[in-house]
């Protein structure tokens, strides 16, 4: 299971995902994204994956896209650190945007 919640605040939009980010909740979290890049396309965005337990494949992905995009990853534990660290690390080393149909 997995929650998602977006906060519109006054400087940045915050989206907060709790719980396990596969399957299913992938596609929810990408549609959530996509509305939000398009509704406010300049705002900053932060995604909070402090409360993120297991990430799969396919969660790992779009969390590459969104960061791409220029979305800041906010991760807590060895776990989630690593894998904003890899993504970080894959973005550096690119330079490019991965594709990826949300």
């Amino acid at each position: 299971m997995c929650r998602i919640d977006i906060h519109r605040g006054s400087e940045s939009t915050t989206l907060t995902i709790e719980g396990k980010l596969i399957g299913p909740w992938v596609k929810e979290l990408g549609n959530c994204w996509t509305e939000e890049m398009a509704a406010r396309p300049d705002r900053p965005k932060i995604v909070d994956l402090r409360a993120v337990s297991y990430i799969d494949a396919g969660g790992r992905d779009l969390l590459s896209v969104m960061r791409s995009q220029g979305a800041k990853l906010e991760a807590k534990g060895c776990l989630m650190k690593c894998v904003v660290q890899e993504i970080e690390a894959q973005q550096a080393l690119a330079g490019s945007q991965p594709e990826m149909n949300l």
